[in-house]
């Protein structure tokens, strides 16, 4: 509706100008093309004395910086919101607004409240580098998920011990928001989390998709003990979640009743890891979230000596054959049309097992280029260090999917 455009741009005009804006989000665009950046996120900073937006744009792989005057800034979303990008979330003291257009050019326009992370506007020198950190999901306010596994107060205070594992939440959630344009607009996201544990992640993904992205969905949980399917479920009930199921069983048995849309796993260890990925692949899934743990296999099939001067140092070796487990489950996905990323997930500090893998689904025409590259990257990696076949690319080539065809022949 006009009035809801209106009201939008007559928010953001306030809140750029009275230095009240933390931050707003535009997201998907209208044009999808190499050099469209699919999310901008724009947030005040103090450079050099100067009061400036900043917007970060990624493009591909590659991340841009750019810092505009507030002037600029306003002028700018005006020319891009409802043209070039329909989505909108704003961040501002009191309150967090959303809008999304239609491709016919309608906007609905939603407001929460909220309490303010950020002191009053008098003092604009806090929205340097050094301000408290902005959350997509907040620490100042109750979140009913949070408080029922205990990692929030009934006041929304975040407890000091599990502040880490806030911490991974919000930036797990980050890995979703930034590639949420590539999940369905309108139609239910179906999800599928494997080896689900506690699920804190399976309920921030549903708090993220339908709290803040607005969309709806159909989440299953999936774990192999059955005291952990019935803890979450007694948790969806007590909730009275919608579009959340939990069920007992294995990654390599389960079959979806609909296209996953996305599939999430957190620390399957060692080939569990594979399991999940050959299963999403298989379902042609759009997006895939996996943080691998525990990668065993190759370290176990290396010979003595095979890399001599590896060999000599055990940590050196186990680090070696990790790494080269996710660079070449990276490669194999990359062979299977999909554009993929290594992470860091969280901070060393907390878990040694810090990487993520994100994959997104590439268009049929981009596809061809990409994986002629990363199949000639993986042999030449693989006969330099003599690697074997490892679970992944076994699976998957068993499942008929052609993969390095020249490593395989080479065993």
């Amino acid at each position: 509706m006009a009035d809801d455009v209106t009201h939008l741009l007559e928010v953001i005009a306030s809140a750029v100008e009275s230095r009240g804006l933390q931050r707003l989000v535009l997201s998907q665009p209208t044009q999808r093309n190499d050099s469209t950046a699919r999310r901008i996120n724009i947030r005040p900073v103090i450079l050099q004395k100067r009061f400036v937006f900043q917007w970060t744009r990624q493009i591909g792989v590659q991340v841009f910086h750019e810092n505009h005057t507030p002037s600029a800034t306003l002028e700018a979303l005006r020319k891009s919101i409802g043209h070039n990008y329909r989505h909108v979330h704003l961040t501002v003291q009191d309150a967090q607004w959303s809008a999304r257009f239609s491709k016919k050019g309608k906007c609905r326009l939603t407001r929460e409240n909220h309490v303010a992370d950020t002191p009053p506007t008098n003092q604009p020198e806090t929205s340097d580098h050094n301000r408290k950190r902005q959350y997509l999901i907040p620490e100042d306010r109750p979140v009913p998920f949070l408080v029922q596994t205990g990692i929030m107060t009934e006041a929304g205070q975040v407890r000091a011990k599990y502040f880490h594992k806030f911490r991974q939440i919000n930036r797990y959630v980050e890995f979703i928001a930034d590639v949420v344009d590539r999940l369905p607009q309108d139609d239910v996201i179906h999800v599928v989390d494997f080896g689900c544990g506690k699920s804190y992640l399976t309920f921030a993904t549903h708090y993220y998709l339908t709290e803040i992205a607005q969309r709806q969905v159909s989440i299953i949980g999936l774990d192999r003990r059955s005291d952990v399917v019935q803890t979450c479920s007694g948790i969806v009930e007590s909730l009275q979640l919608g579009g959340v199921h939990f069920l007992e069983g294995d990654i390599a048995q389960f079959t979806p009743d609909n296209h996953v849309h996305l599939a999430i796993s957190l620390h399957a260890c060692d080939t569990s890891t594979d399991d999940m990925l050959a299963q999403a692949v298989q379902w042609h899934t759009d997006v895939i979230l996996a943080v691998p743990c525990c990668q065993h296999e190759l370290n176990a099939a290396m010979q003595t000596g095979q890399i001599p001067l590896l060999c000599q140092y055990g940590i050196l070796q186990e680090r070696f054959c990790s790494m080269t487990t996710d660079a070449i489950r990276a490669s194999i996905l990359e062979q299977l049309g999909y554009q993929t990323q290594v992470l860091e997930f969280i901070d060393m500090e907390h878990t040694a097992k810090n990487l993520l893998l994100r994959a997104v689904r590439r268009p049929s025409s981009e596809k061809a280029t990409q994986t002629t590259k990363a199949t000639m990257e993986m042999k030449r990696f693989c006969d330099v260090f003599q690697v074997p076949p490892l679970h992944l690319e076994r699976t998957l080539q068993e499942a008929g999917f052609p993969l390095s065809p020249q490593h395989a022949e080479s065993e």
